[in-house]
């Protein structure tokens, strides 16, 4: 901004001295010279940082398109995760029923068992092949094999809880991942935003000093 200030002093003053004459009209055309220079260095100057600031701008564009990408994908995993919990949920209440349905059977298996032995009891010491005594054998395999058929059961639906939960885990990483993403673009979008705001009150300054120095010019010329 000084060169076009002294170069358009140094104009005017030859344009002053060349066309009237005398040191008045010399220093008067050194002021109005300066005074265009000074306007034309601001509004150059003002250009350039609206530049800026506008460059400023699309940077907060691009990244408030990037925040959105990764807030969907945050939503999506978000989604992901409340499905796993809600068929950990499902397996759970899936393990209780069997726990209850078991409970029940044994119940009704051990009540059969005792009916049997009282029978037994009663019989002779020679009825070993009796059907009550065939009856509480016959009790106590099907009660094994429900036993295993419920072990098998109640692991399969541990195995599928314990992945779930460590599904759960590794999408709630990350889910944190993405925030951690989300918020360091946040931080560049605020830094931008930052810069373009100095930027345009710089071109803003730039152009009121422009303003005063035309103003000025034109008191000096005596507009």
């Amino acid at each position: 901004m000084a060169v076009f200030t002294l170069v358009g002093a140094a104009v005017g003053a030859a344009i002053g001295g060349a066309v009237v004459g005398g040191t008045a009209a010399v220093l008067t055309g050194a002021a109005i010279g300066a005074s265009v220079g000074l306007a034309a260095g601001s509004v150059v100057k003002a250009k350039k940082a609206t530049a800026q600031a506008q460059a400023q701008t699309n940077v907060i564009t691009e990244l408030q398109e990037e925040i959105s990408e990764v807030e969907q994908q945050i939503v999506q995993t978000q989604g992901q995760q409340i499905a796993v919990q809600k068929q950990i949920q499902a397996d759970q209440q899936a393990q209780e029923r069997l726990a209850v349905r078991r409970q029940r059977r044994q119940a009704i298996r051990e009540a059969q068992i005792t009916r049997a032995r009282q029978r037994n009891v009663a019989q002779a010491m020679g009825a070993a092949g009796s059907s009550a005594v065939s009856g509480g054998e016959a009790s106590i395999g099907s009660e094994l094999s429900a036993a295993l058929g419920y072990s098998t059961q109640q692991s399969g639906l541990s195995e599928n809880i314990f992945q779930g939960q460590q599904q759960t885990m590794d999408l709630q990483s990350q889910i944190n991942t993405l925030y951690g993403e989300a918020g360091v673009l946040q931080s560049q979008a605020n830094i931008a935003s930052a810069r373009a705001g100095m930027y345009s009150s710089r071109a803003a300054n730039y152009m009121g000093i422009a303003q005063t120095s035309l103003n000025l010019g034109m008191r000096f010329g005596g507009f």
